[in-house]
């Protein structure tokens, strides 16, 4: 669940001296205050979505607002707290990692996949489409899992197995256990090519 929103804050930056008010028709003290509002998601991670720095009097808060380069230059700093000033670009940083996290991962596991492939064993088990390795022995389109049962220079024979999934999930639900069972297979064998894998 995403929980985001928005809200904003007032933060009093000193006395402005004392100066004639044109709404109180008087003179008044004023103040230098920032306004500024900020969005946020999971109230951590927040940016700035606007910010006037405005000279205003003390009594009916009207004013001046200034340019907020200017008047940022000129205080040496910005008061705006450093999470709601950069709190998004933690989040898109966070996010960034774990989609780069997923995509090296993804690369480890492809070049796993490429170097069982390129040196099959006995025994090992390859989650397939049983419609591309084993036509016809299925209804329909179908995920299972075959078992090397001989490898020699040019081919590779598999079993094919008594079982087929309409989802990829199904079968490789299956490589944990049932898939070192023998009565898993139907006892049929097919052998492909070596590069064919």
């Amino acid at each position: 669940m995403i929980i985001w929103g928005s809200g904003g804050d007032i933060v009093p930056l000193g006395a402005a001296g004392t100066q004639h008010c044109a709404t109180c028709e008087s003179a008044r003290e004023f103040r230098d205050v920032l306004n500024y509002r900020y969005a946020h998601v999971w109230y951590l991670f927040a940016w700035v979505t606007e910010k006037a720095y405005v000279t205003a009097c003390s009594v009916c808060g009207r004013g001046v607002r200034h340019d907020s380069k200017a008047f940022e230059a000129k205080l040496g700093r910005t008061p705006i707290p450093a999470y709601r000033r950069f709190g998004g670009l933690v989040l898109l940083g966070l996010v960034a990692t774990v989609v780069l996290a997923g995509m090296l991962a993804g690369m480890r596991s492809n070049v796993r996949e490429d170097a069982l492939l390129q040196d099959p064993r006995v025994g090992d088990v390859y989650t397939v489409d049983l419609q591309e390795m084993a036509p016809g022995s299925f209804d329909g389109h179908a995920y299972g899992l075959m078992r090397v049962v001989a490898v020699d220079t040019g081919t590779v024979s598999l079993e094919v197995p008594n079982v087929g999934y309409n989802k990829l999930s199904g079968a490789s639900g299956d490589l944990d256990k049932q898939a070192r069972e023998a009565d898993y297979y139907s006892g049929e064998v097919l052998s492909y090519p070596r590069p064919d894998l």
